[in-house]
């Protein structure tokens, strides 16, 4: 009884700490704030509410409304013209007011243009008791007439001006005295317009905008500046862009105000939009990266294979021959992932397995299932194992948990209780892949009662499903505090994230980029970093998903998301550096081989061929069995370079104490293209050698400085003793 009193006391106690400094959000970069206007229209607040599917739409310029806008009725300001007639006489006329009337007596008004400007069209209302005749003359002295009838009276009348070049006079007459309401002129195309004033000057280096118009707005530009008189043009956006598009600048702009000018067609009732318009600092929604830290493992440590029962052979893989299944890819890692269906496991969350039986019982869902005999053998070839927990409405519903909380209690204590405890299998448990659209009540439900029931009789590794903490409105619907809580986080060992290269187009075409690219998901670490430092300080973050899908091994590649053989091969390893220099303290390569079905996202991210196939290998492969065996014992150091010329990482084998440096240019094409770089550092050179061919590579080095010949494919630079 006093036992179970101190282990309640307990949990109520880290409980509370946790909930103490809890922030569901600490992850996130939020955008600029700002006071935001609109030329007109309605519903502004979509464009800054962070949903990509709302909208402001701005109201329609013609036929009339433009005469109210300064900007686009060039006769509404008084200071752009001069009259025949005074101010007074017919200030009525051009007040943007159609219902005031300014009386011309003699039946004649001239307008000079102080300006020549691009008039587009005349719109007039008048009352007149003889026909109106309307002069327009451009710098050529080319006249176009246009005529406002008796039967036209009282009504606004467009007149599109055909005549070409810049015009300076507007004339007006008629055999009688005539009233005249309203006379303006489009200058230019119209516009529309929203203003951003971030109450103080901010350092601008992203946007995130979507700002679909279709054949409606003709061009969009983004503007700053510091007066509100002064503006610099820094973007120009492509109307037909059709999905949220993250825009890196190409320098930083230090501004207070900011203003995106719609530039529509001349067709009647046309109006513009603006879905989502997001002013982040240089480094966007992800924020700046975080320090880094020597790495806590090695690179065979950390590097793993994502992988599955069988290896694609569908037979139990201590029935395969040397150099299959495992065997084969032990060559590449020592660590691997596999999903363990929770659905093979049992048929509801009531008829709990004994996994003790499986070599005689199998399992309530499938009689015919040891886990033992297919973990035991990944085992003898010396792999550590982690165990992905895989369940999804379309494979075991939230509906087959009744108490989702005790239910997975014990399923968790059985579980850990045989393959960790009993049998010494397995060495990380992860409590979902990608739940996602389980509800998030029962799914919190679970992690707590499994992460706890784990705990209760284990000190394996626990982790929580895959989650993401820069974006609480993805259509994923795997933001972190949907899922994980300060309760969930008292039991849970670490984070647990999955991330991928990948960006949409203007044209909404999904494709994959270089892992340089600011745009790519890999940087979002930054954000679980934060996230982890807030609530779950100390804990390590698991990249327990990521890859590049591409042709080679025998298949074709043919969908979006598609890269080369070689790109894969090299932005995998980039990848990989990348996201153990950002603090992954695991790194798990999706997939370790194609899947045999056509080409679509993920199919094609193996790193050798399919069954179809007989596995073969591809460039991938060879590449991660060089880093293998050239950099396995070696920890990742710290950073020499990290910019848009160079990458170079120093790496560390803490037993011998031997340093190498890997490095390559971030390049997003002509990987083969070479030039000569400097890295600052001071320690001799031995050798540099391309990490596929293993080839020698040129090199010079003088005192503090290193000048290699790098392309987009790394070289690994080994350190004199």
């Amino acid at each position: 009884m006093k036992k179970l009193l101190l282990i309640s006391f307990l949990i109520i106690s880290a409980t509370y700490l946790y909930s103490q400094n809890w922030n569901p959000n600490a992850g996130l970069i939020l955008p600029y704030s700002a006071k935001v206007t609109v030329s007109s229209g309605t519903n502004p607040q979509n464009i800054t509410d962070g949903n990509p599917h709302t909208y402001w739409e701005s109201g329609n310029p013609l036929p009339f409304h433009y005469l109210q806008q300064s900007g686009s009725n060039y006769l509404l300001n008084e200071e752009t013209f001069s009259s025949s007639l005074s101010k007074e006489e017919t200030q009525a006329a051009f007040d943007g007011n159609t219902n005031t009337k300014a009386d011309i007596t003699e039946g004649k008004l001239s307008l000079i243009l102080k300006k020549s400007t691009d008039l587009k069209i005349i719109t007039i209302k008048a009352s007149v008791s003889d026909s109106l005749q309307i002069f327009v003359t451009n710098s050529q002295n080319q006249t176009e007439r246009f005529s406002y009838s008796t039967q036209d009276n009282y009504q606004l009348k467009n007149f599109k001006i055909a005549l070409q070049g810049e015009i300076h006079k507007i004339q007006l007459v008629s055999n009688k005295g005539f009233g005249l309401f309203e006379l303006g002129a489009l200058n230019g195309f119209p516009t529309e317009s929203v203003n951003f004033d971030f109450g103080k000057i901010r350092s601008i280096g992203w946007i995130s905008s979507r700002h679909l118009n279709l054949d409606v707005v003709r061009n969009i530009d983004v503007l700053i500046s510091n007066d509100t008189v002064h503006w610099q043009k820094i973007l120009n956006l492509n109307p037909q862009a059709i999905p949220l598009l993250e825009i890196p600048l190409n320098k930083t702009y230090e501004a207070r105000y900011l203003k995106i000018i719609f530039t529509l067609s001349l067709k009647d009732y046309d109006k513009s939009k603006l879905w989502e318009f997001d002013v982040y600092g240089p480094y966007g929604p992800y924020g700046r990266p975080p320090l880094a830290k020597p790495s806590a493992l090695s690179y065979a440590d950390a590097f793993g294979l994502n992988t599955i029962w069988g290896w694609g052979y569908s037979v139990y893989s201590n029935l395969l021959k040397t150099g299959q299944g495992p065997s084969m890819f032990r060559k590449v890692c020592t660590q691997l992932r596999t999903y363990h269906p929770l659905d093979w496991d049992m048929k509801n969350a009531q008829n709990l397995p004994d996994f003790n039986k499986m070599a005689t019982q199998g399992t309530p869902a499938k009689h015919w299932l040891n886990w033992d005999r297919e973990y035991g053998n990944w085992k003898k070839f010396g792999f550590k194992i982690d165990i992905a927990l895989t369940f999804k409405e379309d494979n075991f519903p939230d509906s087959l948990w009744k108490n989702p909380f005790q239910e997975a209690f014990n399923f968790g204590k059985k579980f850990a209780s045989h393959f960790y405890n009993q049998t010494n299998l397995i060495n990380t448990i992860e409590i979902g892949n990608e739940p996602w659209n389980y509800p998030p009540e029962v799914y919190r439900k679970i992690l707590l009662g499994m992460s706890e029931g784990i705990k209760s009789v284990s000190g394996i590794t626990v982790l929580p499903c895959a989650v993401q903490a820069y974006d609480p409105t993805l259509d994923d619907n795997n933001y972190i505090s949907n899922y994980i809580g300060p309760q969930q986080a008292q039991f849970l060992d670490g984070l647990n994230t999955h991330l991928y290269s990948y960006v949409f187009k203007e044209n909404g075409i999904h494709v994959a980029v270089n892992p340089e690219d600011p745009r790519s998901q890999i940087w979002s670490m930054a954000n679980l970093v934060r996230f982890r430092n807030v609530n779950m300080p100390g804990k390590p973050i698991y990249v327990t998903e990521f890859g590049y899908d591409s042709k080679g091994g025998g298949e074709d590649c043919t969908h979006s998301e598609c890269v080369s053989e070689l790109e894969q091969a090299i932005y995998g390893v980039r990848i990989a550096m990348i996201l153990w220099r950002l603090g992954a303290r695991q790194l798990d390569w999706y997939f370790f081989a194609n899947v045999p079905y056509k080409s679509f996202l993920h199919n094609r991210s193996g790193l050798t061929g399919s069954y179809n196939s007989r596995f073969k290998p591809k460039l991938s492969f060879t590449v991660f069995q060089n880093l293998l065996q050239k950099i396995g014992p070696y920890h990742f150091e710290k950073v020499l370079e990290e910019n848009q010329q160079v990458y170079a990482y120093l790496l560390k084998n803490p037993d011998i104490g031997d340093e190498m440096i890997i490095a390559w240019r971030p390049t997003s094409k002509n990987h083969k293209e070479e030039k000569w770089e400097d890295i600052y550092f001071d320690k001799k050179i031995s050798t540099v050698k391309q990490i596929i061919s293993l080839t020698e590579i040129p090199f010079s080095q003088g005192k503090g400085l290193l000048k290699v010949k790098l392309s987009g494919i790394p070289v690994l630079i080994k350190l004199k003793p």
